[in-house]
């Protein structure tokens, strides 16, 4: 039964599949608008306290940390129970409450907890994903998920672009309080999804049977090492490195937009003829070494504005990378296991985006920032190397996820 100040009939404009899908994408927007407006931020303002490097990497791999240690049983949970919408309701509430609590609090162990509640938000995205793919057809699963991860990243763009506005003139916890109520304004618009996705729902006994293949393995050690150098670099230290050369908020800003303005555009590749004509493993490959050849470079720029261009590269590598494996990886999983699949695959992730900040915050204590990026930088050749073993052939955005 509609609920909340969207309720129609069930044969009303809010059930018209062109609508729910055009209302996930806005909320996917809004969502992550409200999760990452104060993380580019968040890593000066976290040595600003005085907090040691490693204990800075803690706080921010706890974002990843309980991601890693609720998608997969929440997609197990999805996919028994169903009702998307009621998860990402919970997960929007859980994004307003951590960001109220990083604006009230400051000591190291409450700080924590408060990313460790926005990273258990996040893991509601599988909920998103799943929902929207839903509503295509069994051919359109990959196109799906790219177009949804540019909103995704859509989201993101718009949030380092209010977040460099604010963080100049109001400082960090304006930006606290601006994710908490976007994260409330998600929550009113999911109040206006229909549906619990097109998947028949299964017994707890069933869920992981025929679940785990090469290719979801392989792509998920992909992911997790993608998102380690993408947070050990670009969504923490790469922006107390450009504090170091003398970068003002609003340029830190600017960093973070062109990374995202890259990634929708990298999302959106994945849907081109050229891309349909490049095998997945080169595909694979080139953005993997790409992103390594990002972190490498890093420390060795000398003014802030050469860093732009390497932002603007990065986010289109890992925009391709990240949607292209997230629709690889569950190819082949029938559509009742899906979102166990998916939750699975990011919780791999997760690892990387726990590891990724802990792993650069005890380089930086103990080597030179040289030595410590380029060390990070080199597990992306490792990943083009693996990426030649992705088992298929073209990067067929009509295949069957």
């Amino acid at each position: 039964m509609a609920v909340g100040p969207f309720a129609q009939d069930r044969e009303g404009r809010m059930d018209n599949p062109r609508t729910q899908k055009l209302w996930i994408c806005t909320l996917t927007a809004f969502f992550w608008l409200a999760q990452y407006i104060y993380l580019p931020f968040l890593t000066p303002h976290l040595l600003s306290l005085g907090l040691s490097a490693t204990r800075v990497g803690i706080i921010v791999g706890a974002y990843g940390l309980t991601q890693f240690l609720l998608r997969i049983p929440l997609g197990m949970l999805v996919d028994r129970v169903g009702h998307h919408p009621r998860f990402i309701l919970g997960g929007a509430l859980l994004a307003a409450l951590s960001s109220l609590m990083l604006l009230r609090v400051a000591s190291p162990g409450m700080l924590f907890l408060a990313n460790a509640l926005s990273g258990a938000g996040s893991a509601t995205w599988i909920s998103f994903l799943t929902l929207y793919a839903s509503h295509h057809s069994p051919g359109e699963q990959t196109r799906a998920l790219g177009v949804i991860n540019a909103f995704y990243n859509l989201g993101i763009l718009l949030a380092f672009l209010v977040g460099g506005m604010v963080i100049t003139r109001q400082g960090i916890h304006a930006l606290f309080l601006l994710s908490a109520g976007f994260g409330l304004l998600a929550c009113l618009i999911s109040l206006g999804l229909r549906g619990e996705g097109t998947q028949p729902r299964i017994r707890a006994e069933e869920t992981g049977r025929g679940l785990l293949t090469r290719r979801l393995g392989l792509c998920s050690f992909l992911g997790a090492a993608v998102f380690l150098m993408l947070f050990a670099t670009v969504f923490s230290f790469t922006n107390s490195t450009a504090r170091a050369l003398g970068a003002t908020g609003g340029q830190l800003g600017l960093f973070a937009m062109l990374y995202c303005l890259g990634c929708v555009l990298g999302s959106f590749l994945l849907g081109t003829s050229w891309a349909q004509r490049t095998g997945e493993g080169c595909w694979l490959a080139q953005g993997c070494i790409v992103v390594g050849a990002y972190c490498a470079l890093v420390p060795w720029m000398t003014h802030p504005a050469w860093l732009m261009p390497l932002q603007l590269a990065c986010g289109l590598a890992s925009g391709g990378v990240t949607s292209a494996l997230m629709g690889f990886a569950v190819k082949g999983v029938s559509p009742d296991r899906r979102t166990t699949a998916m939750g699975v695959y990011q919780s791999i992730n997760c690892l990387g985006t726990t590891l990724g900040p802990v792993l650069m915050g005890l380089l930086l204590d103990h080597i030179q920032t040289r030595p410590a990026f380029m060390a990070v930088g080199g597990l992306g050749l490792v990943c083009a190397c693996l990426a030649f073993g992705m088992p298929g052939g073209r990067v067929r955005v009509g295949d069957p996820a």
